[in-house]
């Protein structure tokens, strides 16, 4: 097996075209808030934070199909296990188009009671009521975009899905931009022209993603030699796994041996699918509750009125702007890290260890960094960013009371949240990652909203809320990576377990 590199030129190679990746589509929705904001004003701002977050709420409740798949996939072609990766393909796609069809349904019957809790304003749903039935349509468009993007992170073809999601961005700027400037509409119909580009970016995006998947595999490793590259060729449903070692990882042990053939084919498939739906369940009640905290959040601000929704949709989009950026990093982490990890269990070599820790270091130092960055640039441009998305008075007067300095304080310690992330999925802490959320969601996050929402009465204190929750996430990832797999680490590499 071919040694794994964490040098920065390894790290970059896979950061880098991540961070147009996952900030992109981030990048999309900053830019729309700033043109709803200029030629809709704060109305049209809140209906679109009221869709878009209930919408996002329930797609990202299937944020596995994301992470868990790239970590599960990253480590099948880190042991060559091309069987094992070909189903996790087949379930990722399957779960996409199912959760899709699920959730675009849940959406369609959520409607009337999403806007009696939101209380939203009449000037609100005359825009937002369109662009509602628009998002259900693209709903399980999203599902099979994320299913896809996981699946070419997991190969190891980043680069590919950067193009592929850059790409959806770039046509949805595109005819973003055509709808306000070229007047493709009236105050009213802002919302749903911008909805039926997204429409159509997502099917293009489907359509090509899945030739992608098709003609772009894994790439073929030195390590493999003439006889793995037949199995490879060869039909995955009859083909047994070669006899090389099999990584066996739950939430308390790690153990290596040698793999042995099973006749049972049924029995190997089921496993498989357990395992693939155990780690997804586990993520996804960690997405869910995520997700769960930005609908609270959207809901407090709400009954705020209309310029501290408006306030709010802006705060998100820069919150949520840096953290993607980071994440560029956390894929990097995550794939690295879970073939790192994969080749220090095939090895008693203490090198493989160090190489662990000096990865984490890295990927940690880079998003502390681009925190503090971003974190300081929100300070020295505050006046020039708050006029690009607002013109209202009210809602710059919101903006200005403390809640912009929260914003650029808050900037590094969410920067190593999702470095942290994508971390423990290098480590396949799945279970651990969704008891960390559960702990900070109960004991952190829901005492301080209620706070917020009756005695603090303003939009900052929903955002210290979500500061606690990044805080409580914090102090777990550092917990589960400098003691527990760096302990296990070493003890794999001292022969003691």
């Amino acid at each position: 097996m071919s040694h794994v590199t964490v040098g920065w030129k390894a790290i970059l190679d896979i950061a880098i075209p991540s961070i147009f990746l996952n900030a992109a589509p981030n990048v999309t929705v900053t830019l729309q808030t700033a043109l709803l904001g200029s030629y809709g004003g704060s109305d049209m701002q809140a209906g679109f934070a009221a869709v878009a977050t209930t919408a996002n709420t329930v797609c990202f409740l299937f944020n596995f199909l994301t992470d868990g798949v790239s970590a599960k996939l990253g480590k099948n072609a880190g042991a060559a296990d091309w069987v094992s990766l070909r189903k996790h393909v087949k379930l990722a796609l399957i779960c996409g188009l199912a959760g899709g069809t699920l959730a675009c349904s849940t959406l369609a019957v959520l409607k009337p009671p999403i806007t009696l809790l939101l209380n939203l304003q009449p000037e609100v749903l005359r825009g937002a009521t369109p662009y509602w039935w628009v998002r259900v349509a693209i709903t399980p468009l999203v599902l099979v975009n994320m299913s896809i993007s996981g699946i070419l992170q997991g190969f190891n073809r980043v680069t590919a899905a950067t193009m592929l999601i850059s790409g959806q961005a770039l046509l949805e700027i595109a005819g973003t931009l055509a709808v306000f400037l070229g007047g493709l509409g009236s105050h009213e119909t802002y919302l749903r022209n911008m909805g039926l580009v997204t429409l159509a970016s997502a099917f293009i995006s489907a359509c090509v993603g899945l030739l992608l998947v098709k003609l772009l595999p894994p790439p073929m490793t030195s390590a493999l030699d003439e006889r793995q590259e037949l199995l490879l060729a060869e039909d995955s449903a009859s083909t047994p796994l070669p006899a090389d070692v099999l990584l066996h990882t739950d939430e308390e042990a790690l153990v290596v041996g040698p793999v042995v053939a099973k006749a049972d084919s049924d029995t190997s498939n089921d496993n498989s699918l357990m395992g693939f739906l155990s780690d997804g369940a586990s993520m996804l009640v960690r997405s869910t509750l995520l997700q769960a905290t930005f609908f609270i959040a959207l809901a407090v601000a709400s009954r705020m009125g209309t310029a501290a929704l408006a306030a709010h949709q802006i705060v998100a989009q820069l919150w949520l702007l840096t953290s993607y950026v980071t994440d560029g990093f956390a894929v990097a982490g995550t794939v690295l890290g879970s073939r790192l990890s994969h080749q220090r269990l095939d090895s008693t070599n203490s090198s493989d260890t160090r190489s662990l820790q000096v990865l984490c270091n890295r990927i940690l130092s880079s998003g502390l960094a681009i925190g503090t960055f971003c974190g300081f640039g929100f300070f020295v441009a505050e006046d020039w960013l708050i006029s690009l998305f607002t013109k209202a008075d009210v809602t710059i007067d919101i903006l200005h009371n403390h809640l912009w300095s929260l914003l650029c304080v808050v900037q590094p310690l969410n920067s190593l949240v999702f470095v942290y992330d994508g971390l423990l999925y290098a480590s396949q802490s799945f279970a651990f990652t969704r008891n960390v959320m559960l702990v900070g969601f109960c004991l952190v996050f829901c005492p301080m909203i209620t706070v917020a929402q009756y005695t603090v009465k303003a939009l900052w204190g929903v955002w210290v809320a979500k500061a606690a929750l990044n805080l409580c996430r914090l102090l777990g990832g550092m917990y589960r990576i400098h003691i527990w797999w760096f302990q296990t680490a070493e003890s794999l590499s001292n022969g003691t377990v």
